[in-house]
């Protein structure tokens, strides 16, 4: 305990002096205060209860079975995702002109192949996705969205 008197006699000296100093306490806290607000108020949108930006995803539904239905129902039903269903083409077409950054396209037997990998163990089916190479933050978000579509 005896140590600790000397300590605090230090610490009361310092904070003492820091107060003092009026350009010090303005530094330390009001300038990030300001700071931090400014850019809360640049970079916050539009409000609080505003709808968060949905991705825009085509989804084309070349196997039309009623697992793949799912998928695309589940998908079109996400808050995060604004999913349109045009064929192939016109998915491939728009993804190579930036107007979408990603399309995902479910094929032949698809349902079929997920039914036998979760049933029997058989080889997992995949989806094929065309996305913009400059969007690999919305690619991963469409993965991560699919994912817990498809195994729904």
């Amino acid at each position: 305990m005896m140590a600790l008197i000397p300590f605090f006699a230090m610490v009361r000296k310092d904070l003492l002096i820091f107060f003092s100093d009026r350009r010090s306490v303005i530094v330390s806290f009001v300038a990030p205060i300001a700071i931090a607000s400014f850019f809360g108020a640049v970079f916050s949108g539009t409000g609080g209860d505003s709808q968060p930006t949905r991705i825009a995803v085509a989804i084309v539904d070349v196997d039309r079975s009623v697992i793949s239905r799912g998928i695309v129902s589940g998908a079109q039903a996400d808050e995060n995702l604004a999913v349109t269903t045009p064929d192939e083409v016109q998915a491939r077409a728009s993804v190579r002109v930036g107007e979408i950054p990603v399309a995902v396209v479910i094929p032949p037997g698809f349902g079929d192949a997920a039914g036998l990998a979760f049933l029997a163990g058989a080889e997992q089916p995949s989806l094929d996705l065309l996305f913009d190479p400059s969007k690999r933050m919305e690619l991963a978000m469409v993965r991560g969205v699919l994912t817990q579509h498809v195994m729904q």
